[in-house]
């Protein structure tokens, strides 16, 4: 398990984003959309976004990553 612990706008959510991407991670976070138009914006492309409503109700195993886990 990998943590990301830091202050408010230190790039926490682009390190997450970048380790999804290199593990073909599934990124999961309260705002999917809105994260993918962040990840277009750093410039990070090929990861698959899901709600945590959604993780938890039909997660199929694989690699994850959590934003805001605490």
């Amino acid at each position: 398990m990998i943590r990301v612990i830091d202050g408010r706008g230190s790039g926490k959510t682009s390190k997450l984003m970048e380790i999804a991407k290199e593990n073909n991670a599934m990124f999961v976070c309260s705002n999917p959309q809105a994260m993918e138009v962040k990840a277009r914006a750093y410039g990070i492309s090929d990861i698959k976004f899901i709600s945590y409503h959604d993780f938890v109700t039909s997660y199929e195993p694989g690699n994850i990553v959590i934003d805001e886990a605490e």
